[in-house]
């Protein structure tokens, strides 16, 4: 089964199916570094198993492609159907861009469509905004303010404990080399533990109103 191309300008496109998709946003020129894109589809009730089966299977897609960096899915709270919500990230728009146009995205897609109702809405987020997903703030992301409060607040207490613990073991290394061994853990640590679970706990100040 063949997806619809983007159509630039149409709110809404169909698929072979019939079934309405939302054209994706592309990752935006002259953005270097890394790139989030947040996928959510409602899937109707009684389909959740055969679901979790696509989303096994999109996931080691995706994982076989350049610059891929990691994904999470967030399921719905509970009862029959719900929104899922997968949150894929990649190390340059560039990859994540050969992704989403990728023949293997398409295909199983298509698998997916017996079991989704309604469109499917992808989001694209660079720099900051990559750590501040949430699963059920789908939404823009909170206030660039709060964004770099906490951002700065976060770094600055993991990295002095990055530092304090990695001492005895770095510390006889030259400067470059001890501040690239001390950066890497302090942002693999921010992206992928940290900063999940910082944003899960601090929503309502992120998002006063949107709960």
């Amino acid at each position: 089964m063949l997806m619809s191309p983007r159509i630039p300008g149409h709110p809404w496109a169909n698929n072979a199916a019939g079934a309405p998709v939302t054209p994706e946003p592309e990752p935006p020129a002259g953005v270097a570094g890394p790139v989030t894109a947040t996928v959510t589809r409602r899937v109707k009730p009684g389909h959740e198993a055969a679901y979790e089966e696509f989303l096994a299977g999109i996931g080691g897609a995706a994982r076989s492609f350049p610059g891929y960096l990691g994904e999470e899915v967030f399921r719905p709270a509970g009862g029959g159907g719900g929104e899922y919500r997968i949150v894929y990230r990649f190390d340059t728009p560039a990859h994540l861009q050969a992704w989403l146009d990728s023949p293997e995205r398409a295909a199983w897609l298509a698998r997916a469509e017996p079991h989704a109702a309604g469109p499917m809405r992808t989001q694209l987020l660079t720099g900051l905004e990559g750590w501040f997903t949430l699963p059920v703030q789908p939404g823009a992301p909170p206030p660039p303010y709060k964004m770099a409060v906490l951002t700065w607040v976060t770094i600055f207490l993991l990295i002095t404990v990055v530092v304090v613990v990695f001492a005895p073991l770095i510390g006889g290394l030259p400067l470059v080399p001890r501040l690239a061994v001390t950066t890497l853990v302090t942002v693999s640590l921010m992206t992928w533990v940290v900063m999940p679970r910082v944003t899960r706990l601090l929503r309502r100040w992120l998002y006063p109103g949107r709960q």
